[in-house]
């Protein structure tokens, strides 16, 4: 049915499973809403796969999630019940009254724009979703899909994981992290397409063979840098590219991606609005092509939809609304600047984010991570020929790291927060000098 690394689980394996459960009173409440945090991942995805069966709302959290913050996901999204741990002593837990409605997936936001909130998502919604997937996405039968992203994620979990088992594949999910694993397991895996990060896919091309190529990859959840794009083009034969929303879950796909930004084209059971000029995006609002009484969803994503080489009409992502910087009047696209920044040689990370300004409306603030001894006025100048001046970003800090999250986003908000908490001092707590190099605004 399905590996685990490399721990074979057979269907006898589930059905055996699906008893033990049958035993449990918290899954028997018929229309009972149920939170699984467990460090087991075959025991989370069976619980998934038995809330489906069951019609039951199910929230997967991931297992290494502290029993007190499980506790406030699970009460966020209504469940009565957190199953912590194991199974054999579920948490009863008080959540208030709720409207009935359909069984389902319950997700949690990743809240990079603000706070994360719960997103239900009824299990025919989701059948729709594979069903389409699949027709959509043709080549991926004849590959063996190995799941290296967090199956607690829509991402993993429908497109890595119920997406094979409804076309009759064994995926592989990848719980240990350690790129030198991964790449054993992909090399020793006939057609292997592999579902990762953008960020986990540019640190395993570092370790892959040379001379030899990665059969496919799927990757979702961010844009790669035009620069980093281009290093891992080369070593992918088949590289995909996915884009989707909590609400709606996967809206396009790309079957040949050769630009970092083009998402791929809608699925057939949605229908989607856009911009039409690279130059003039637009929010992308999607909704079922079959629920014309259903509102679009709104994504607070900003995108356009041009041509490929063969017809074919593709998505292209810009940025997040809410991380788009507007100097003067001018809008400025992180993604731009940021692809520019990391052209640089001695550039190993870098990340925009706005700040309020009194005259300008807002300011552009560039954090940068180096190994060697970049200058910021060398950065400067480095962007200053190659962006328009309204780009140039109003504050440049050298730092040691960029914070992260799991799926390599970045936080904007967070780093704005915490570099206006900051002002007027340097990295140690004291007041930066007019020449620290670390710091300058143009």
């Amino acid at each position: 049915m399905l590996y685990i690394d490399d721990t074979f689980y057979a269907r006898q394996a589930l059905e055996q499973q699906f008893a033990e459960f049958a035993d449990l009173a918290p899954l028997q409440e018929p229309g009972g809403h149920i939170a699984i945090c467990v460090p087991d991942t075959f025991l989370g995805l069976a619980m998934c796969l038995y809330a489906r069966e069951h019609k039951l709302s199910v929230l997967p959290i991931h297992g290494n999630t502290p029993e007190a913050l499980a506790k406030n996901y699970a009460v966020k999204a209504g469940c009565g019940w957190l199953f912590y741990g194991d199974i054999n002593n579920p948490l009863s837990l008080t959540v208030a009254a709720s409207e009935p409605s359909e069984a389902g997936l319950i997700q949690m936001s990743s809240g990079t724009t603000g706070a994360s909130k719960c997103i239900k998502r009824s299990w025919s919604d989701i059948t729709t979703e594979i069903d389409s997937y699949c027709q959509h996405f043709p080549e991926a039968r004849q590959m063996n899909p190995v799941v290296a992203c967090p199956v607690t994620h829509s991402y993993g979990l429908i497109c890595g994981v119920l997406v094979a088992l409804a076309r009759g594949q064994m995926p592989r999910v990848v719980t240990n992290i350690n790129p030198k694993f991964l790449l054993k397991l992909l090399l020793a895996t006939d057609k292997p397409l592999l579902y990762t990060s953008p960020a986990m896919l540019s640190t395993l091309i570092q370790f892959w063979p040379k001379g030899s190529h990665l059969h496919a990859a799927m990757i979702s959840g961010t844009l790669m840098s035009e620069p980093v794009f281009k290093r891992v083009r080369l070593q992918v034969a088949n590289l995909f590219q996915q884009y989707g929303c909590s609400e709606v879950g996967c809206i396009s796909l790309n079957r040949d991606t050769q630009s970092a930004n083009a998402v791929g084209s809608i699925l057939p059971h949605l229908q989607a609005s856009a911009g039409n000029e690279p130059g003039e995006p637009q929010e992308i609002c999607v909704s079922q092509r079959m629920s014309a009484d259903t509102a679009p969803v709104r994504t607070q994503d900003l995108g356009y939809f041009a041509p490929a080489l063969n017809g074919e009409s593709l998505l292209h992502f810009v940025a997040r609304q809410d991380d788009t910087i507007i100097v003067a009047g001018m809008n400025i696209y992180p993604q731009d600047v940021e692809d520019v920044v990391l052209s640089h040689p001695q550039v190993r990370d870098a990340v925009l984010f706005k700040i309020p300004d009194a005259q300008a409306g807002q300011r552009a603030c560039l954090q940068f991570c180096t190994d060697n001894t970049l200058q910021v006025d060398e950065l400067r100048r480095w962007c200053g020929q190659r962006l328009a001046d309204w780009q140039v970003p109003h504050l440049v800090v050298a730092v040691p790291e960029i914070g992260r999250l799991a799926n390599g986003k970045v936080n904007r908000k967070q780093l704005a927060a915490s570099w206006l908490a900051s002002q007027g001092t340097s990295s140690e707590g004291q007041p930066c000098q007019e020449n620290d190099p670390r710091l300058t605004a143009g």
